[in-house]
């Protein structure tokens, strides 16, 4: 068993501390997947206020303060496709997913990214391991108990020899210098390390977690969850967008049951 690097130690406290504190706000997804909706700005009202700009003065304090027809609007707006209003409200996400879940969640391009990096720190020693329900389709097993373990030993081994191959290196670095073959450590960052950091992780399988900040706003996101909760999106990335989906929900009440309704209504102009 691939025994955790310091790094993913303290990343696996923080999750469940996270989630201790957040509860709401969290899901766990996966091996050592997580996300949680860290931060929001703007609502419902600001999607209306901004909607409004050129037909009233009127401005709405919050979506407690809608009557009917600033709800009726809401949808309207959603129903439509008014994009611009929905781009003032913006979403913060943590999410920690495996770096071939992180190649497709990137795409959604209009949005800000920051990723936990190879290049300053050992990469998070745990991956993604596929449970019986991603390995089934139609009740067929496409990757049998047996080759899962055989994928997971596969993936400790390469684990194990970024571990054993950067040790290594470090201890030749730190006797070079007691030698006086190498400069002393300057304040920052190591060179010597930091290139071995930068040699090593492209030894690291895609199944690996990273870990990512993601800030977008609602008409991008909505995007998001458009594409990613289809039944015909991939498993794992979908499995996300869902939690993705839920932590939304639960900030954002009347703005997900109002675009749970225009899911349902026919466009106007449609035949």
């Amino acid at each position: 068993m691939l025994e955790a690097n310091e790094g993913t130690k303290e990343i696996a406290e923080e999750i469940q501390r996270r989630m201790d504190q957040n509860p709401d706000r969290t899901h766990r997804i996966g091996t050592f997947g997580f996300i949680e909706l860290e931060d929001t700005w703007g609502d419902e009202a600001t999607i209306l206020n901004t909607a409004r700009v050129s037909t009233s003065n009127r401005r709405l304090s919050g979506p407690e303060a809608f009557s009917d027809k600033d709800r009726a609007l809401l949808e309207h707006l959603l129903a439509e496709e008014h994009g611009t209003p929905f781009e003032t409200v913006w979403f913060r996400f943590r999410f920690i997913a495996p770096i071939f879940v992180l190649r497709q969640w990137v795409k959604h391009r209009i949005s800000t990214w920051n990723e936990f990096s190879m290049r300053y720190r050992k990469p998070i020693s745990a991956f993604y391991i596929p449970d019986e329900k991603a390995r089934t389709v139609n009740g067929f097993e496409i990757m049998t108990q047996e080759q899962t373990d055989r994928y997971t030993s596969l993936l400790e081994t390469v684990n194990h020899f970024y571990e054993e191959e950067y040790e290594t290196i470090c201890r030749r670095i730190d006797d070079l210098r007691q030698r006086g073959e190498i400069p002393q450590k300057e304040a920052g960052r190591d060179p010597y390390r930091a290139r071995a950091r930068e040699l090593l992780r492209s030894a690291m399988p895609v199944a690996n977690y990273s870990d990512v900040y993601w800030t977008v706003n609602f008409r991008s996101l909505l995007n998001f969850f458009n594409l990613r909760t289809k039944e015909t999106a991939q498993y794992e990335i979908r499995q996300y967008a869902l939690a993705a989906y839920d932590l939304f929900g639960r900030a954002y009440p009347l703005l997900r049951s109002t675009l749970e309704r225009t899911r349902h209504r026919e466009p106007s102009g449609s035949a």
